[in-house]
C-alpha cells in the first residue's frame, strides 16, 4: 500500500513531500479544521503518474491512452472505483485553459471520471514543478509577497495553494477500499511548535503508512481524543463500522483514555521499547 499524502501526486524535489507534511498540519491548526470539515461530495478526478515528455503522444491517441490506463489499472488498482473491474469507456477529452494541458474523460458504470496526470496539481492549478520551490521556501515562512516577486502570480494564488494542502483525507487518499483499512494501529505525539508554539502531532501509522496527522494544543485526553478523532471519521467515511483491533501506544495514559474512548473495544499493547525501559529504569543496576 503506498503512502500517500493528499492527492496521488508525483513531486519531484526531495523536500517537498516533507512541506506537504508540514503545512498539512499547519493549514489544519490555522484554520481550525480539528473537526475535519470534509466534503462528502465524491471525488470524480483520477490521479495517475505520467511522464511529462510522454504525456501528450499517450493522450492525443484513444488507443495507446487506453493501453497505458489498463497497465494503471493494473499496477495501481487503489486508484480506481471498484467498478473498474466490469470494464469503461471513452466519454471525452478537454484541453485545460490555465495550463494548455489536455485531460480525458471515462465512463465507468454511468459515472464519469477525469483523468489527471500526476504532473499537474490539483484542480488544474499549477504545474508540480512550476510549484515546487515556491512551496519549499514558504517552509521557511517566505512571506506570499517575496514569492510572488520571484515566481509570478499573485499573492493569494500562493496562498490559496498553501491553504489547499491541508483538506485533503490521509486515509482517504491512501486507503481506497475498506477491506484495506488496518487491523492493528500505532498511535504516537511528536512534539513540535507551529509560529513558535508548542504543540503536538498525534500520529496514526500502519503497515509502513502514515494514516492520521492532526494537531493537538496539549497532550491533555481531551485534545488527544479530538485529535485522534480525525483519524476515526476519515476511516469511518470508508468503513462507517471501522474500528481497529488492536492500537500499539508508548504508554501515555491520555493516549490510551482517548483511543478507549475512540474504540471502546481496542486492545492497547504497550511499545516494546518503553516497556523496556520502564524495566530498565526500575530494576537494580
Amino acid at each position: 500500500m503506498p503512502l500517500c499524502i493528499g492527492q496521488h501526486d508525483i513531486f519531484r524535489g526531495k523536500h517537498i513531500m516533507e512541506y506537504l507534511m508540514l503545512n498539512h498540519l499547519q493549514c489544519l491548526h490555522e484554520r481550525g479544521c480539528m473537526e475535519n470539515k470534509q466534503s462528502e461530495r465524491q471525488n470524480r478526478t483520477i490521479c495517475i503518474p505520467f511522464i511529462i515528455e510522454n504525456y501528450e503522444n499517450i493522450i492525443n491517441d484513444s488507443f495507446q491512452f487506453r493501453l497505458y490506463l489498463d497497465e494503471m489499472i493494473i499496477i495501481y488498482p487503489e486508484l480506481f472505483p471498484a467498478d473498474i473491474t466490469l470494464g469503461y469507456r471513452m466519454k471525452d477529452s478537454y484541453t485545460s485553459v490555465k495550463l494548455s494541458i489536455t485531460v480525458r474523460r471515462i465512463n465507468v458504470s454511468g459515472v464519469f471520471y477525469t483523468i489527471r496526470p500526476s504532473f499537474v496539481m490539483p484542480y488544474m492549478t499549477a504545474m508540480t514543478d512550476d510549484v515546487e520551490l515556491p512551496l519549499f521556501y514558504r517552509k521557511f515562512d517566505v512571506p506570499f509577497q517575496a514569492i510572488t516577486k520571484g515566481f509570478g502570480k499573485d499573492n493569494m494564488f500562493w496562498y490559496r495553494m498553501v491553504q489547499s494542502l491541508g483538506r485533503n483525507s490521509i486515509v482517504g487518499t491512501t486507503v481506497k477500499h475498506a477491506e484495506n483499512l488496518p487491523e492493528h494501529v500505532i498511535f504516537d505525539e511528536k512534539h513540535s511548535s507551529i509560529r513558535g508554539e508548542k504543540v503536538y502531532v498525534p500520529t496514526t501509522v500502519a503497515n509502513e503508512c502514515i494514516l492520521g496527522a492532526s494537531v493537538a494544543d496539549s497532550a491533555g485526553e481531551q485534545d488527544l481524543e479530538k485529535a485522534y478523532g480525525i483519524f476515526k471519521k476519515e476511516a469511518q467515511n470508508i468503513e462507517p463500522t471501522y474500528a481497529p483491533i488492536s492500537g500499539n501506544t508508548d504508554g501515555w495514559k491520555a493516549t490510551q483514555n482517548a483511543l478507549k474512548t475512540l474504540f471502546p473495544e481496542i486492545r492497547l499493547i504497550l511499545c516494546f521499547l518503553h516497556l523496556y525501559i520502564s524495566i530498565r529504569d526500575r530494576a537494580k543496576k
